[in-house]
Order: C-alpha cells, then structure tokens, then sequence
C-alpha cells in the first residue's frame, strides 16, 4: 500500500504532466485555431486571418463593418475593378455595432501604409449600441504582428486561460464554424470577404420577410463622428457606404422607411462634415430579391455589383 509521501508524489507527477500537456496542446493549436480574445468566433477568427496575411505594408484599404462588411462587398472584385485600390484587407466580422468597429478601426495602425477605409453599414447597425467586454488592444496587435501560423508563450497562456473555450472552437471548428459560401460561416477569400452563395430553399424566410427592429442608439452616430474625425486627421480617406435594402419590406412599411431615411440623412450629415465619401448604394442599385440573401444581405451576384460601384466611387473621387 502506498505510503502518504508517496501518493503525494505520484498525484503531483499526474497534475504536472496534465497541466503542461494541455498547455502544449493549446501552444500547437493556436498556431492554427483562433485564440478566443473576445469570445465571439467570428471576431476572433478574423484576428487569426489577420495574423497569417503575409505583406501587410502593401495593403491600402480597408473595409470595415459588420456582416454588411463582410458579405455585402468582394474585396477581390475591387482590387480588380479600382485603379487606386491595390490591396484590400476586410477587417469586418458578424455583429459588429458602430460602437464596436470604432474599436476594432484601432487596429489599423499596424498597417503603415492605409490610405482609405471603406465602411459598409445599414441602420441595424446603429441599433442598441455595445462595447466590447474584453479586448486588451495593445495584447491583440502584438498578436497581429507573429506572422502566419505562430504564437508566443504569452499569446498561447491566454489561449491556455481560456482552454474550455479554445478546446470547444477546435473541436467544432470544421463541423460548425468554418463552413463555406453556402451558409454565414467562415471562408475568407484571399481579402477577408465572404460572398454568400445561398440560394433557394437555403434561404431564411424569416429573415427575408420581416422587417428590421427600428430601434438606433445615438451612441452608435457618436462613435461614427469620432471615427471620421479620427481617419481626417490622420489624412486617411473614409467611405461609408450605405448597402440595399429589400425594397419591397420598405414599400410595405412606413415606419421603416422613415427610419432608414433618418439614418441615411444623419450619417450623410456627419461624413460631410468630416470631409469624408457618402455613398448610398439603395437607390443607385435598386437590386430585386434575386440579389438578397435577406432583407439586407446580398449573394456572390450583388456584393459583386456594391463592389464594382463601390469601385468606380472611389475612382471618381480619388
């Protein structure tokens, strides 16, 4: 029978060789999975792709947004379409408020060589505003600096802070997260852009029908000023676009369209002032429900045509 010492030494070898195996497991695979630095996969993810992207001084543009941002504009069309644009990076992630991509614009200070940034919005975005709860700014672009497919020991402790986390996203990340342009997963293209190919009976109906809440939190349009105040003064062209909406919600509702007009007369209002590009993308496309995803997401079909607008904007202004 083991004596007391004994057992002590042998649970401790045991709790040791636990602790610094999961420790090595989480240092492997955060070279290759998303750290969970704000706890939302999308965000997350989009840090990693960041990290791995290989000449960072040569990118020039930037858009910026929620899953308008994201899905709603190819940044390959645009670097193909654009004579200013030559390298475009799509810092968007899913359910990013107006509040939250002030936050996250912070990041493009590790790029030397920025020159515009294009922000892709709808008035849902400007609804009830939220801050993120964790995001040490400071900690995430040292992050962005490793180079593709490396951590640190600092970077991997966090990640090793977090291994419930860590260890759920890696196991559910092919089944769940990744996917592809058939559903709102993860598949970047080489920019950061995920064109939707979601057609037919893949379609939510719900979400193509009803209507957006009308709600919009004035912290949202003060965080928009300080972000155009913030790019004017760094001589940085800002663009903010205004993405179609399913017109026929907007002939149905009054109370919708008065709202989406509010916005587009408010944030008209505020880019002008900051000397920054106002582009309202609704009226100039007037695309059918063969474009949308949603009531305001577009296909692979109508982000092509925001780009190529988005493109040719930005040509006659620059």
């Amino acid at each position: 029978m083991l004596n007391y010492k004994t057992y002590v030494k042998i649970l401790s070898v045991l709790l040791i060789s636990l602790f610094l195996g999961a420790f090595i497991y989480v240092y492997y695979f955060s070279k290759y999975y998303p750290i969970p630095f704000t706890h939302r996969i999308s965000l997350d993810d989009k840090l990693r792709f960041i990290r791995d992207m290989p000449n960072k001084e040569t990118v020039d543009t930037i858009i910026i947004g929620s899953s308008l941002g994201l899905n709603n504009i190819q940044g390959a069309i645009l670097e193909d379409t654009s004579k200013a644009v030559k390298h475009v990076l799509n810092i968007s992630a899913y359910g990013l408020k107006t509040t939250e991509v002030e936050t996250q614009l912070q990041l493009i200070s590790i790029f030397p060589n920025i020159k515009r940034v294009i922000y892709s919005a709808q008035f849902p975005d400007f609804s009830n505003a939220f801050t993120f709860n964790d995001y040490d700014l400071e900690f995430i672009k040292k992050y962005l600096t490793l180079g593709k497919n490396h951590t640190d020991i600092y970077h991997a402790f966090y990640a090793y802070k977090h291994i419930i986390e860590f260890t759920k996203n890696h196991w559910n990340w092919k089944k769940k997260y990744k996917g592809n342009m058939f559903n709102f997963g993860l598949a970047f293209d080489h920019t950061g852009s995920i064109p939707l190919k979601i057609y037919g009976k893949d379609i939510n109906q719900k979400k193509f029908s009803e209507p957006h809440p009308l709600e919009q939190d004035s912290k949202n349009f003060e965080a928009l000023d300080r972000m155009a105040k913030n790019l004017k003064d760094r001589n940085i062209q800002f663009y903010f676009i205004v993405d179609p909406y399913r017109q026929p919600l907007l002939n149905k509702h009054k109370d919708l369209r008065e709202t989406m007009q509010a916005f587009i007369v408010k944030t008209n209002e505020i880019i002008r002032e900051n000397d920054g590009y106002f582009l309202n993308l609704h009226p100039i496309l007037k695309l059918s429900d063969k474009y949308f995803v949603d009531r305001f997401h577009l296909n692979e079909h109508g982000s092509l045509l925001t780009a190529k607008a988005i493109s040719k904007f930005i040509d006659t202004n620059e």
